[in-house]
């Protein structure tokens, strides 16, 4: 883990030779990493749970955390830009607060890292389970564990081209989905029961758990921006350290616009006791249209984008 570097002893080390590192990548390039690392099964299944949490105010659940999450990486990113060091948050605590502060975020990003990956492996077995309702959830979860260890011992070589494609089927699947749901809300597609029903206009209909369910739903919008923290470690690889506030934000711009949109679309096209935090909102909202094919391709895309975005925290 590139943070266990973050001691007293190995500060001025790392001040000589990280600082004086020279990258070759071009901001563009870290905004395309972030977004393919950060779009996951936070967001293609996680987002279920808190559309039942909060209904369609899931929306401005996106919107409030994609605020948070701006505010924790601008700082990140200036950070960088002042210093680069490869330690990234880990190192800027420890020289600010000191040795324990700089251990402890270590160590709470490793845990944190791990049960981020555990909840990936459950989320990929459930997907699994769209295909193959009545097989275990365990063979799916070792299944997906072994693969990916496999993967991590063959070494990074190549990793990231194939992460690269991967990340364009993640982005591809999602663009999909927005074409097809503009066309159904239109109505260009006949839909299954008649027309989809409209985005709630009153208050009730947009917060029908309530405040208390909408500051809930807070956690599942929070936890859909989570890897972001993978575009301050690779900050160091920049040609321009300073460019590295510009890769976030329009990182965190084409996002925010990303989730916002199929949000918003989602919970349009379908009631919200339809959704279930066994299948993807997006699966549930396309299941209105007579195309019985496509969310089998997209949920296929999900699984593929997960299991990437899975293999990727592991070899950080």
């Amino acid at each position: 883990m590139k943070e266990a570097n973050c001691s007293p002893g190995s500060e001025s080390q790392n001040s000589s030779n990280a600082g004086e590192e020279q990258g070759d990548m071009q901001w563009w390039e870290l905004s395309l990493v972030g977004v393919g690392c950060t779009i996951g099964t936070g967001y293609f299944l996680g987002s279920a749970i808190g559309i039942k949490t909060t209904g369609p105010s899931i929306v401005l659940s996106f919107i409030l955390a994609a605020l948070g999450t701006y505010i924790v990486y601008n700082l990140l990113a200036k950070m960088t830009a002042a210093d680069p060091q490869e330690g990234s948050f880990c190192y800027y605590a420890d020289k600010a607060f000191g040795r324990w502060a700089g251990f402890s975020c270590g160590w709470n990003y490793w845990c944190s890292n791990i049960l981020i990956m555990g909840s990936q492996l459950t989320a990929l077995s459930i997907l699994s389970q769209f295909w193959f309702p009545k097989a275990p959830l365990w063979i799916f979860t070792a299944g997906y564990a072994i693969v990916s260890i496999i993967v991590v011992l063959l070494g990074t070589k190549g990793f990231d081209r194939v992460e690269n494609i991967l990340a364009l089927v993640k982005t591809a699947a999602i663009v999909m989905f927005i074409i097809l749901a503009v066309c159904a809300v239109f109505g260009w597609f006949g839909l299954k029961g008649g027309d989809p029903p409209s985005f709630p206009n009153t208050f009730s209909e947009l917060f029908p758990k309530g405040l208390k369910g909408f500051w809930t739903s807070l956690i599942y919008a929070f936890y859909a921006f989570g890897g972001i923290e993978v575009i301050g470690l690779m900050a160091m690889q920049l040609k321009k350290k300073e460019d590295a506030p510009k890769a976030g934000t329009i990182m965190l711009l084409v996002l925010i616009i990303i989730y916002v949109v199929s949000m918003g679309l989602a919970v349009t096209m379908a009631t919200l006791e339809s959704f279930t935090e066994k299948e993807s909102p997006f699966v549930t909202a396309l299941d209105s249209l007579h195309m019985a094919f496509f969310p089998h391709v997209f949920n296929g895309a999900i699984i593929i984008a997960g299991f990437s975005t899975m293999t990727a925290s592991l070899l950080v």
